[in-house]
């Protein structure tokens, strides 16, 4: 009986219900529940196992609550917040949960694992966290007003970053490297829907700056139908490289700001089809594999003060569609030709 009641203690959740810091570097393997609201729970560098089922650290409607210093590995979430309000993670751990090359990720619905997710909440700070070796980093769902800084979101097979329904909102120099995955159609990590970053279902209004998107199925992909298409989004200063698809994929997009980024031996540095009134400016794309920038049926689109090298821009009516209305002068072109076969 006593052996019973210290395996029930050991693995019953640790409940939170005050401000608490943990002993430095411990190991524990049971669940955290966080129960109260204005609640710091700092782990002091502790580490959180998991046996590959539950979530590691749970809040739901919770309000002013700040978590540190923290470790959760080998649980099926890392972390899951719902319907909650003023949430700090900080300098902490979620990488090695859930990871599965099988999972259907092209469908861009949120998917119920992986290192931190976050859904309805309202005003958040991410900010020196880690989620590497998961099939999802970071899912932010139905939020707004989030920050997510300087965190690192490499290595998951499926997205780093994935926004979906959440607006005004700010992501801005993180590190999201190497999320790629594998398909039967495509073959072994050949992006099959992976991405660095995902905004998809009208994540409307954020501001994507500063990043470094290296080596991702797609740098940065938003859309992909004109019901879940993201607006108005300002994209700028990320350093896009290697990117198996597309250094950025916008289609269906309006009114989105691209600028400034710099794009490297992507497949295409910009896929920008059926967008309308967006601007892609001051760029530089070298060393795109296919095209530097293509837009199927562009419309009142202005690609002005780039400098593309080494592949060409396109834009062309497709599928019946129009080609209209758009500036595409003056950029810079090395071994670069601009096209506009059948446009208006």
């Amino acid at each position: 009986m006593k052996l019973l009641a210290l395996l029930l203690l050991l693995t019953a959740p640790m409940r939170i219900s005050k401000s608490t810091t943990l002993p430095p570097n411990g190991e524990y393997r049971q669940p955290v529940i966080i129960v109260a609201d204005n609640v710091t729970f700092d782990c002091n560098g502790s580490t959180f196992i998991g046996e590959k089922v539950g979530v590691g650290l749970l809040m739901q409607g919770r309000s002013n609550i700040t978590i540190r210093n923290c470790k959760f590995r080998n649980w099926d979430v890392g972390l899951y917040a719902l319907n909650g309000k003023n949430i700090v993670i900080e300098r902490s751990d979620f990488s090695g949960n859930y990871v599965d090359d099988n999972y259907d990720v092209e469908h861009l619905k949120p998917i119920p694992h992986g290192g931190i997710i976050m859904n309805a909440i309202q005003g958040a700070r991410v900010q020196g966290v880690t989620a590497n070796g998961n099939i999802a980093g970071m899912q932010i769902i139905n939020s707004s007003k989030f920050r997510i800084q300087g965190n690192t979101a490499s290595k998951n097979r499926g997205w780093g970053i994935y926004l979906f329904g959440t607006t005004a909102s700010q992501i801005y120099t993180n590190t999201v490297e190497f999320n790629n995955r594998s398909c039967p159609q495509w073959g072994v990590d050949a992006g099959c829907g992976s991405a660095g970053i995902v905004l998809t279902q009208q994540s409307d209004r954020n501001l994507i700056g500063w990043n470094i998107l290296t080596a991702n199925g797609d740098g940065i992909y938003q859309g992909n139908t004109p019901e879940s298409a993201s607006n108005d989004l300002e994209i700028f200063n990320n350093k896009i490289s290697k990117s198996i698809a597309n250094g950025i994929e916008a289609t269906f997009s309006q009114r989105n700001y691209i600028h400034n980024n710099e794009f490297t031996d992507d497949n295409y540095g910009a896929w920008l089809g059926y967008s309308q009134n967006g601007r892609f400016e001051f760029n530089i794309v070298r060393g795109s594999k296919v095209k530097s920038v293509q837009v199927d049926n562009a419309q009142y689109m202005r690609i002005v003060g780039n400098t593309f090298d080494g592949s060409d821009v396109l834009l062309q009516p497709h599928a019946g569609g129009t080609c209209k209305q758009n500036k595409v002068e003056p950029n810079t072109l090395k071994n670069a030709k601009i096209e506009t076969p059948g446009c208006q």
